[in-house]
């Protein structure tokens, strides 16, 4: 019989073991007499005492004495009066709570320890304290707290912004807005929050806030407008609006300030003049006379080699088109433009028939998808450029072109091949899987311009043998490869490395999605960046894998 209840209690010790692991925290059981009957290991990593203090039959003043005497005696919660105790005083109150029916209390030690206390007294006169380290939850709290107030802060101080702000998300909705923002809109900001730019401006002003607000989103380049607003009272005002992005990959914000400049120049016919000369201003010098630096120049052809060069623009937006056509005719290109790939298609055709010779089409990469796939069908060589960007990239985009050696006829069936800027077997710096004609033209025009060895495979599998052949420092993989995705390519790669990750890997994502991140990162993957793909971008993605320093040679 004896055996038998040897046995019972074994079994409820090694329960009650166990729900303390299963709870992540330290259990002791004592009955009516303050004698210890259980505690649970746990309670070593928690409280300081030594392991004999835990057999059952310890009294609850010698085990309460020992945690004192390691150090563990508390201090009250931070909300409450902090008080030192004498041994005896402190022993006498712990044994008080823990005869209470329920009592709980979070305690600290320390300056970065917080220990919470959960006790309970049975009818049966047992009683049961868990305990557990809450210095996580603590310091979550915490930082909730200084966030919250970060935010309280910070709204407090858009809002009393001399200036209209307003933050959008990846979605282009409205997520906040300040006093004057609301003001200038002369709406309410609950008719703003949750509501795109669609539910607020006229369409034909919207289509063209969309493709700005777009570009700065999906590139991160900020961007700068004046403008000549009408609003809804019927006056109006000249504002620069100035837009950029904050945020990380796949959480991205567009944030627009807009200032009120109308009192500094005057509107005639639509037209934005300046009311104050150069002469009315302070000259203010900031020059901290550092040593002079190197200014980079983009080497451009001489004006006669492009004089009778004939470049079409291919832009679905107006003011991409005549932006270009006005950097082009500066440079002395005989120039023209179209709207879409019809338009594109109908225009080669003609000059075909024409016998004329296109020397460049210039495609906004924002405009019809098709338009490059018909400029590679045609064989004409094209530059690739994203609209929001013309006026600090094409004149160089373009002296690049026009600065490398021609192609012959013959030769120019290759010259639609995508191929390395090495040797077939020469070491390269990027390799590139992408099995989008579109996107590997952009991918060879943006390397090419930063000056990096390169090579472009088009399926997943192709991707592996050039790892293994050609030795690359860097992968941009693209996800949605053929015969081999980009997911199962990178695994495979790394299960090969006779290192492990000694070669960064970039997943390029054509959506921001949390699924195909996590997979790129389960996939062995290093970072993601997302398509449409940047100068800018890929250099940053450089300079933190490589250690490569900018080279800036898209601007």
């Amino acid at each position: 019989m004896n055996d038998l209840a040897s046995a019972d209690a074994n079994i409820q010790a090694v329960m009650l073991e166990v729900i303390s692991e299963g709870i992540s925290g330290g259990v002791f059981v004592y009955d009516r007499n303050d004698l210890i009957v259980f505690a649970s290991q746990q309670l070593l990593t928690l409280l300081p005492v030594p392991k004999s203090f835990l057999t059952p039959g310890t009294r609850l003043r010698d085990f309460l004495g020992a945690v004192y005497d390691g150090g563990g005696r508390f201090l009250t919660d931070a909300s409450g009066p902090r008080r030192m105790l004498s041994r005896e005083d402190w022993v006498a109150e712990q044994i008080a709570t823990l005869w209470k029916e329920r009592a709980e209390s979070q305690e600290r030690r320390g300056t970065d320890r917080w220990v919470s206390f959960t006790k309970r007294r049975l009818s049966s006169g047992y009683g049961v304290c868990v305990v557990r380290d809450i210095s996580d939850h603590k310091k979550r709290e915490e930082q909730w707290r200084a966030d919250m107030e970060r935010v309280q802060i910070t709204e407090e101080v858009l809002d009393n912004l001399p200036f209209p702000v307003t933050v959008k998300d990846s979605n282009l909705t409205f997520v906040a807005v300040n006093k004057m923002a609301a003001s200038f809109l002369d709406l309410p900001p609950e008719a703003i929050l949750g509501r795109k730019g669609s539910d607020i401006h006229p369409p034909q002003v919207e289509q063209r806030l969309d493709r700005v607000n777009r570009g700065v989103i999906d590139l991160g380049e900020p961007q700068q407008m004046s403008e000549l607003v009408t609003r809804p009272d019927g006056s109006q005002v000249v504002i620069i609006a100035n837009k950029y992005r904050i945020g990380k990959p796949g959480r991205y914000y567009l944030v627009t300030a807009m200032e009120d400049i109308t009192g500094l120049v005057a509107t005639e016919d639509g037209q934005i003049t300046p009311r104050m000369s150069r002469g009315g201003l302070i000259a203010t010098s900031l020059h901290r006379h550092e040593r002079d630096r190197p200014v980079q120049t983009a080497v451009e052809p001489e004006r006669s080699q492009l004089s009778h060069r004939k470049v079409l623009v291919a832009s679905s937006d107006p003011r991409t088109s005549a932006e270009a056509l006005d950097i082009l005719a500066d440079l002395g290109f005989d120039t023209s433009s179209v709207s879409d790939g019809e338009e594109l298609e109908l225009f080669l055709q003609l000059a075909k028939e024409a016998s004329i010779t296109i020397d460049l089409v210039v495609v906004d990469t924002l405009a019809d998808k098709a338009c490059l796939e018909i400029v590679q069908r045609h064989r004409i060589p094209a530059l690739a450029i994203n609209g929001v960007r013309v006026k600090r990239d094409l004149a160089a985009g373009v002296a690049r072109q026009f600065s490398q050696p021609a192609a012959t006829e013959a030769g120019r069936e290759e010259d639609w091949q995508i191929a390395s800027r090495a040797g077939e077997n020469a070491a390269i710096d990027v390799l590139v899987a992408e099995d989008n004609g579109v996107n590997q033209i952009v991918f060879s025009q943006i390397l090419e311009g930063l000056g990096y060895r390169y090579a472009i495979a088009a399926d997943g599998e192709e991707a592996v043998r050039l790892w293994q052949e050609r030795s690359p420092r860097l992968i941009l993989m693209d996800i949605t490869l053929p015969k081999l995705s980009g997911f199962d390519a990178s695994v495979r790669i790394r299960n090969l490395e006779t290192i492990d990750n000694s070669i960064p890997i970039i997943g390029v994502l054509p959506q921001a999605f949390e699924r195909d991140r996590d997979q790129c990162f389960a996939s062995g993957m290093n970072e993601v960046i997302l398509k449409p793909i940047s100068p800018e971008a890929l250099e940053a993605v450089f300079q933190t894998y490589l250690g490569i320093p900018a080279k800036h040679s898209y601007a």
